[in-house]
């Protein structure tokens, strides 16, 4: 396990946040972990990641006392639950103790990699980002967000494998079949979970043919949906197959990963209307328009009021150093140009 970031205050803030629950005071996720290491990744000084905390602080609530004593037999039961949370952190604070780190993961993710979706993404980009900032109480908080929020979108292995292309496949679910859901689900999990509901879609993870390129693909199809879009819920997209990535070393069942990859990218893709995806040459066209230094946009996402604004132009700093596509930079330069103008966003 690689510590990417190292830095004081950083450790201490984030340290102080253990106190306090995954989910806010209106019970969506708890961002501030997250936006810390993201802000202090794109160079925000102390007194940045100290304001920032103050004013998000307020949203918190503290953790309640574990109620049930989970062991490596019964731990799987408070896969989903929500309420488990606690109960799981202390069952992964009393694992990594025991075992390490590296171990724990390797003997849990492959029991939750069916539900990477959980959360909007939120469940695995915690737990990537506090390997980036490395100490057992931050990665056992990571994994029981992980566990206690995994939603299962449907079978993984029902149905035949017609491409490996993930675009060209998303493509064919925006065409044959309507997948109209109600506008008054607000929540982009509720969301994704009602296109899983729906019949046709219990094919979709087994239509993927997976090979050692479908990491690449997925987070490529997952790049050109968010910037055809500009969406919310299409933003978490890249930013959850980053943190996907990031956990990958740890998984043993790649391919099952991989097919729950695309099948939670689907049902985000459905939610939001499945959108037609911009041509080659318009999306090179957005990154021809780009006119912002990277630093420049680097430093102005470090110091935003918005958590999702740090985390977008984090992962896609990441995603352009890892892939050398100049698309994720756009993405990002676009993300901080509109950060000021603000809109309705989908709770999550």
């Amino acid at each position: 396990m690689t510590e990417i970031l190292s830095n004081d205050a950083l450790g201490k803030l984030i340290d102080e946040e253990l106190d306090f629950d995954a989910t806010t005071s209106n019970g969506l996720t708890n961002h501030l972990p997250m936006a810390l290491v993201a802000k202090a990744g794109l160079g925000a000084t102390r007194s940045e990641l100290e304001r920032f905390t103050a004013k998000y602080r307020r949203r918190l609530v503290a953790t309640g006392e574990s109620e049930r004593h989970l062991t490596k037999a019964t731990w799987r039961s408070a896969i989903g639950e929500s309420h488990a949370y606690v109960d799981l952190v202390d069952y992964f604070d009393r694992e990594i103790d025991e075992h390490g780190v590296e171990e724990t993961l390797r003997s849990h993710l492959d029991a939750l990699v069916d539900g990477v979706s959980g959360a909007a993404f939120h469940g695995v980009i915690r737990l990537a980002y506090a390997l980036d900032v490395a100490s057992p109480s931050r990665v056992s908080r990571g994994l029981a967000y992980l566990a206690s929020t995994a939603m299962t979108l449907g079978p993984l292995d029902d149905g035949t494998a017609t491409s490996d292309d993930p675009g060209s496949l998303l493509g064919v679910l925006a065409t044959e079949s309507s997948w109209g859901i109600e506008g008054s689900a607000r929540n982009i999990g509720a969301r994704m979970r009602l296109i899983a509901d729906h019949p046709q879609f219990a094919n979709v993870a087994a239509s993927l043919v997976v090979d050692e390129k479908t990491p690449d693909r997925l987070a490529a199809a997952a790049l050109r949906l968010y910037a055809s879009t500009d969406d919310f819920t299409a933003l978490h997209g890249v930013t959850g197959l980053e943190a996907i990535s990031r956990l990958r070393p740890y998984v043993n069942d790649v391919e099952r990963l991989d097919r729950a990859t695309f099948q939670a990218l689907a049902a985000a893709y459905l939610s939001i209307g499945a959108p037609a995806i911009w041509s080659a040459n318009r999306l090179s066209e957005m990154t021809d328009k780009s006119t912002l230094d990277e630093s420049a946009v680097a430093a102005r996402a470090g110091f935003s009021d918005d958590e999702h604004v740090a985390k977008i132009v984090f992962s896609s700093r990441r995603l352009n150093a890892d892939t050398g596509d100049p698309l994720y930079l756009a993405v990002a330069e676009r993300a901080v140009v509109n950060d000021e103008t603000g809109g309705d966003q989908l709770n999550c």
